[in-house]
C-alpha cells in the first residue's frame, strides 16, 4: 500500500474515532483523551531520552492522568479536591528525583515538569470550554477547536502547494509559506463564521475570534513541535499514526490553540 494510501486511511480513521468519542458521550470522550495524554507524555519521554535527558516517565504519567482525570470530574461531577492530589505528586515527584540517580537532575525534573505543562493541562483545559458558556458537558464546543485545525492545515497545504513562493519559517520549516498560511487563516476563519449558528452558547463574533487564535497559535504550536524534532534531528514524535508520525505530529497545533482559547473564554464570560 502506499504511503498516500496509508495516510488518508489512518487519516479517516483518526478524525472518525476522535469525532464519535467527543460525540458519544463524556466517558468516551474521557478515555480517548486518557490515552492520547499518556501516549503524548510517552513520546515526549522518547524525544527527550534521545538528548540525555531522563523524563520521570512514572510520575510523569501519574501527574498528567491525574490532572486530567480532576479536570473531567471537577466539571462533569463537580469534584476538584483531586487537585490538590495533582499538587502534591508535582512535589514528591521533584522529590523522588535525588533517589533517581540518573544525573542531569536539574534537566530530567525541568523536561518532567515541562512535558505536564505542554500535554497534559491543554488536555485538562479542554474538558472546561463548554461548562465556560453553559455549565454543561457540549460535545460541539469540544470539537470545534479540531475542526478548525483540520480546515488550517488542509487549505494551507493545498494553498502552500499550489501558490507558496515565500518561506514562514525557513530555519524551522521549509516546507511552509506564507501564502499557504494566509490561504489556510483565511478559510479557517470564513469556516468558523459558516458554523457559528449552530454552536449554541457561541457568538459569531467568539467564532471568529477562536478561529483566529486557533490559525495563530496552531502555527506556533506546529513550529515549536519541528524545533524540537529537529533538535533531535527525527522526522516524526512516533509511528503510532501511519504516514501521519505519532500523538505530538498531530496535536501540536491543538496543544497551543486551547489555552488561547481559555484564556479568551474566561475573560469573556
Amino acid at each position: 500500500m502506499s504511503n498516500f494510501w496509508k495516510r488518508a486511511i489512518s487519516g479517516f480513521l483518526f478524525v472518525v474515532v476522535l469525532t464519535g468519542c467527543i460525540f458519544i458521550h463524556p466517558l468516551c470522550f474521557y478515555v480517548l483523551f486518557f490515552i492520547i495524554n499518556a501516549l503524548g507524555l510517552a513520546e515526549f519521554g522518547r524525544m527527550a531520552r534521545r538528548m540525555g535527558v531522563r523524563v520521570n516517565m512514572g510520575f510523569c504519567a501519574v501527574c498528567g492522568s491525574v490532572l486530567f482525570t480532576v479536570g473531567f470530574l471537577h466539571n462533569y461531577v463537580g469534584n476538584w479536591d483531586g487537585y490538590l492530589l495533582f499538587f502534591l505528586l508535582t512535589f514528591l515527584m521533584a522529590i523522588h528525583e535525588l533517589y533517581r540517580g540518573k544525573g542531569n537532575g536539574f534537566q530530567n525534573l525541568a523536561f518532567s515538569y515541562y512535558a505536564i505543562l505542554y500535554i497534559s493541562l491543554p488536555l485538562t483545559l479542554l474538558i472546561y470550554l463548554p461548562y465556560q458558556t453553559s455549565g454543561e458537558w457540549m460535545p460541539e464546543i469540544i470539537f470545534f477547536p479540531f475542526l478548525l485545525v483540520w480546515v488550517n492545515d488542509t487549505f494551507a497545504y493545498l494553498f502552500g502547494s499550489r501558490f507558496g513562493r515565500h518561506k514562514l519559517f525557513p530555519r524551522i520549516s521549509p516546507k511552509k509559506s506564507w501564502e499557504g498560511a494566509i490561504g489556510g487563516g483565511l478559510m479557517t476563519i470564513i469556516v468558523g463564521l459558516l458554523v457559528a449558528p449552530h454552536i449554541e452558547g457561541y457568538q459569531v463574533k467568539d467564532t471568529a475570534i477562536i478561529a483566529f487564535i486557533v490559525v495563530i497559535f496552531g502555527i506556533y504550536g506546529d513550529l515549536l513541535e519541528s524545533m524540537f524534532k529537529r533538535s533531535i534531528e527525527i522526522k516524526d514524535s512516533g509511528n503510532i499514526l501511519p504516514g501521519h508520525g505519532g500523538i505530538l505530529d498531530r496535536f501540536d497545533a491543538i496543544l497551543f490553540a486551547i489555552p488561547a482559547i481559555f484564556v479568551y473564554m474566561e475573560f469573556i464570560y
